[in-house]
């Protein structure tokens, strides 16, 4: 069977004050009228006989509260956040060996519905018949240095248009990442990975043995999952696994993506006013120009001659920035 895993445990702190523990990013809508955790599972129809979600346990309230026609059943918890690599491992167990897991975050914005499911079919199609750990490469449009990079080696499948992967990188300073624009073989590190569960348990075996052996003595009953996930690193899967490993393919995504990973980047999704303006909520503008507003409170804001500006009011506090800079919100919350 070709199953899902949605990582949803995230708490989008770039997006502060509207993401928070309380409502972390993928129960918010930017750009469209569903939270992105809904437009997740949206797209995967006629993809994958079965959905899991994994998440945290703070979080599992709010999956009952928001999203109602979620099988809760398939709701998977984590006693608590350890990134990206135990979360996927703790979802695996609910996998056979043959089974095909499309391992996805569930808050990025995807158009081009058929595009991307095409790119999917192919990674199953891979992951079906070899023994690879495939990932999906977004074609960059920029160069941004935001995102990792996965540059790209030689044809491993004309038919699938798949790519050994030759190196994964780091987010650039922008000279590089103009270089990796101009190179055509570099694509952004989407988070998105597609095996059979019996080609991830052998690489985890391998590279991250200790979560392997922990998982395994919840499988014979003799740990807690809480047990054993308090000795767990906390490490991503490209650390852990993918950068590590010489069985990993690339396949190129030609459709649109964003991450929604800055305040910056909701900019790009929301429609502007003739001044180039995104606006949520009440506002009193006057001279203001290209510049992201969101008011999410009762109160009314005035704001007077300014250009290229991020504000957020909300319940949780209030953020105020250049655009171009939202990336750095992260270290106003230490």
């Amino acid at each position: 069977m070709v199953k899902a895993l949605i990582m949803a445990g995230g708490i989008g702190e770039r997006l502060w004050p509207l993401s928070t523990k309380k409502k972390p990013k993928q129960f918010h809508a930017f750009g469209d009228s569903m939270p992105l955790i809904v437009q997740t599972i949206e797209r995967l129809k006629g993809l994958v006989d079965v959905v899991y979600i994994i998440t945290t346990s703070e979080q599992r309230d709010i999956f009952n509260l928001m999203i109602k026609d979620i099988d809760m059943k398939n709701l998977l918890v984590e006693p608590f956040g350890r990134n990206t690599a135990p979360a996927i491992a703790l979802g695996s167990m609910y996998f056979n060996p043959q089974d095909v897991m499309v391992v996805l975050p569930s808050d990025h914005i995807i158009r081009d519905l058929e595009s991307f499911q095409k790119v999917i079919r192919d990674a199953i199609c891979e992951a079906q018949v070899n023994d690879v750990l495939v990932t999906i490469g977004i074609t960059p449009t920029s160069p941004h240095t935001g995102y990792g990079y996965i540059e790209r080696g030689e044809v491993f499948s004309i038919e699938r248009n798949s790519f050994r992967v030759r190196k994964f990188h780091e987010k650039p300073i922008f000279e590089k990442a103009q270089k990796y624009l101009r190179s055509g073989n570099y694509y952004w590190n989407s988070g998105m990975f597609i095996w059979r569960k019996e080609v991830f348990q052998r690489a985890l075996e391998k590279y991250l043995p200790e979560v392997h052996s922990g998982l395994e003595r919840v499988r014979r009953g003799e740990k807690t999952v809480k047990e054993v996930y308090e000795t767990f690193p906390s490490i991503s899967i490209d650390y852990g696994i993918m950068e590590r490993a010489d069985n990993t393919l690339v396949i190129p995504g030609n459709f649109y993506w964003n991450d929604v990973g800055s305040w910056d980047s909701v900019y790009d999704l929301e429609e502007k006013d003739a001044n180039g303006n995104a606006v949520r909520g009440k506002f009193v503008l006057h001279e203001v120009k290209n510049s992201l507003l969101f008011n999410m409170t009762e109160k009314s804001v005035r704001i007077s001659s300014v250009e290229d500006i991020i504000f957020v009011a909300t319940s949780e506090g209030t953020l105020l920035c250049h655009r171009g800079e939202s990336q750095k919100v992260r270290e106003l919350l230490k």
